[in-house]
């Protein structure tokens, strides 16, 4: 029973911290929990590059605690923080990452691969918020380079 208990509890951790995020917002704890399976909860040092402007993105990251420094051509687009995903035009379409991020603290994330990342594609409110979400990332980045 302890070691049922040992796999359970992090799925239930995590579906709790996908509840916190507006990207989940709305989801009933069933759904959180089968989400939060295709979730890996990581840990990343401070100037770590999730992201690099150029190349294929290998993750799709949801930033549970601390902060990252999203930029394109070498401006600054914002600072992404708890709730925030990084790597979403890069994992939803086949092109190389429009943005790249680093840590600028110590961050604790959730972080699903290609594979889990089509799964939770599957679920469709997250597929219709995560095609938005790209959408206006990349509208972002255009305007900062009219600026």
């Amino acid at each position: 029973m302890a070691r049922l208990a040992e796999i359970l509890l992090p799925v239930s951790v995590r579906a709790d911290q996908l509840g916190s995020m507006a990207l989940f917002e709305g989801f009933r704890w069933p759904e959180l929990e089968v989400a939060a399976g295709f979730f890996e909860e990581v840990q990343v040092a401070r100037g770590t590059r999730l992201t690099v402007q150029g190349r294929f993105d290998s993750a799709f990251w949801l930033l549970v605690e601390g902060e990252a420094l999203v930029s394109a051509d070498a401006r600054p687009l914002r600072v992404a923080g708890h709730g925030d995903a990084i790597g979403v035009a890069g994992m939803l379409y086949p092109v190389r990452s429009p943005e790249t991020t680093i840590a600028l603290s110590a961050i604790r994330a959730l972080a699903a691969g290609p594979a889990e990342f089509g799964e939770v594609l599957k679920m469709d409110p997250i597929r219709l918020r995560l095609t938005a979400l790209a959408g206006d990332q990349l509208r972002a980045r255009r305007a900062s380079r009219t600026r």
